[in-house]
């Protein structure tokens, strides 16, 4: 039984919000203690219950206020302590068990214990060998206790290994929970932007969006910290048993650690904890499906509500574009037009990214040059990354605001476009090219009589001559993804209106002979020759 001091130090070793002993023990700056998991949820609750811009949080025992949520770590000393007083229950309840004997000598005959039955899994005496154990398998003690030895070796090596893939599980879930509330956080703010440049009615549809995130993100966050609880219920558990199974290792008394061998249980696996699902794709599906339909209503019908500029100049330049002298950016000379003009602005020079290129095109000039050779490269290394079909990505990321690049193309069949990094690679039954086959990719097919623009695939027919030069104009946030063709005339061949939920990749499919090249703004001229193949 536990002494009237044991069990006030149990007492002060509760934490206030579950009444039970501290589990994994933090403390916050007001002094108070809880346990991690239920601080964080109680704080938590008060971010879900909170007015909009009037986050707070405060100590469930002495209320005392911060501004910030704070990041807790572990009160090392008060979890040494805890796991004292927890060890020293069950210390307490093995010895209240034991039966205290003549451990020397036999229960039955009151002689001398000299050897072991493997048969009964008993210690006998010469006696037992004569009448109970005669036809018996018998060893010495010592013998005995070497293979025992070596068995709870064995097992405390396994659980030293199984409490480090505990500890690892662990971290990864820690991991997890920054991810999932990042992921969150990033896709809240992305539909606030959206909404920002939509209707009034559409109140109802945010709303119901952010709702259906919060959900998702509570759910996924409460799996993570059942498997949480999982994981450090499994090492307290493995903790008991390496330290009842050490001090078992350390016992002189070999009749002792033969009987109390038999009691201390086989720790139990970890097994497969419940998977934590947070698809940010599938929470949003609906809500994209619906924001698209209104933005392209909302660019088409009133143009003048997001850039009334940019707006009435394409309306006159796609027509015919205004001279007033040549300036050279990229391989070639243009007339110049307000909208190529205002596009420059946000150039940015791209390169291919060698580690995804398809094994047939060749990269040069600093990886700005991308041709389909005859013949692959012998030095090129499989990996993961790697596309099987005639694909490349850039190396360049673009997550937020609004991005251009040219690029010039020696002849028809090229594919030109944007992807997240999730697009298929390998060979498959279909298509020669993944560009646009899914929802996770849009591009531009350069045919030899027309374009098509390709999404989800389905593809759209545009009716336009062959242009050597095309630019890419990517506004991530406003959900545009624009083409122009550039010659004599600048024309704007296609407009994908989208809402993006991952960061995009520049990406390029190019058929046998065809060449690629990434304009740069200050040395593309000593690129111009490279176009003819």
């Amino acid at each position: 039984m536990a002494t009237e001091g044991f069990r006030k130090l149990e007492e002060k070793l509760i934490c206030s919000i579950c009444l039970e002993m501290f589990l994994k023990a933090v403390t916050v700056p007001c002094g108070h203690n809880f346990c991690m998991r239920c601080i964080n949820h109680h704080w938590d609750k008060e971010e879900n219950e909170a007015p909009p811009g009037e986050k707070g949080y405060s100590c469930p025992d002495c209320r005392e206020r911060f501004k910030k949520r704070l990041e807790l770590k572990k009160n090392v000393a008060l979890c040494s302590l805890v796991d004292l007083v927890r060890l020293g229950e069950v210390l307490a309840f093995s010895t209240e068990r034991k039966t205290p004997a003549n451990s020397s000598c036999c229960p039955r005959h009151r002689q001398p214990l000299a050897l072991y039955c493997q048969e009964d899994k008993r210690c006998i005496c010469c006696v037992c060998t004569v009448k109970e154990c005669r036809d018996h398998h018998r060893i010495l003690l010592e013998e005995e206790r070497k293979r025992k030895e070596d068995l709870l070796q064995e097992s405390v090596a396994k659980t030293q290994e199984e409490m480090i893939k505990t500890e690892e599980e662990s971290h990864k879930l820690e991991e997890q929970t920054g991810t999932i509330k990042d992921s969150s956080e990033g896709l809240k703010s992305g539909i606030l932007q959206k909404f920002a440049h939509l209707m009034k009615a559409l109140e109802e549809c945010q709303r119901g969006a952010l709702d259906k995130i919060e959900h998702e993100q509570v759910a996924a966050l409460g799996q993570v910290e059942e498997n949480w609880s999982l994981l450090q219920d499994h090492l307290a558990n493995l903790t008991q048993y390496r330290q009842k199974a050490e001090e078992l290792l350390s016992c002189v008394d070999d009749i002792k650690f033969l009987e109390e061998f038999p009691l201390l249980p086989s720790p139990e696996s970890l097994g497969v904890l419940p998977a934590v699902e947070f698809n940010v794709a599938s929470t949003v599906d609906s809500t994209a499906r619906i924001l698209t339909e209104a933005s392209q209503l909302l660019l088409k019908d009133l143009p003048n509500s997001l850039n009334p500029r940019t707006a009435e100049a394409e309306a006159k330049e796609s027509v015919e574009p205004k001279v007033h002298g040549g300036v050279k950016v990229g391989p070639a000379a243009f007339p110049k037009c307000e909208i190529r003009a205002a596009l420059l602005k946000e150039h940015r020079n791209l390169t291919f990214d060698p580690d995804t290129a398809n094994k047939y095109l060749q990269l040069t000039h600093q990886n700005q040059r991308a041709k389909h050779t005859l013949t692959p490269d012998c030095h090129c290394q499989d990996h993961a990354e790697r596309f099987e079909l005639w694909q490349v990505l850039c190396s360049q990321i673009y997550s937020q605001g609004h991005h251009y690049w040219e690029v010039k193309i020696s002849s028809h069949s090229v594919i030109l476009g944007v992807t997240y990094k999730k697009i298929q690679r390998k060979k498959r039954a279909g298509p020669k090219f993944s560009i646009g086959q899914d929802g996770s990719s849009w591009g531009l097919q350069v045919r030899e009589d027309c374009y098509l623009a390709w999404h989800e695939g389905q593809s759209h027919k545009i009716t336009e001559p062959l242009y050597k030069c095309i630019g890419v104009s990517l506004d991530y946030d406003k959900g545009i993804l624009s083409f122009y063709g550039f010659g004599d005339k600048t024309k704007l061949l296609h407009t994908f209106h989208c809402v993006f939920t991952e960061p995009l990749y520049p990406v390029f499919w190019l058929c046998e002979g065809r060449i690629v090249i990434l304009c740069q703004q200050n040395h593309a001229h000593s690129l111009d020759a490279e176009a003819k193949p």
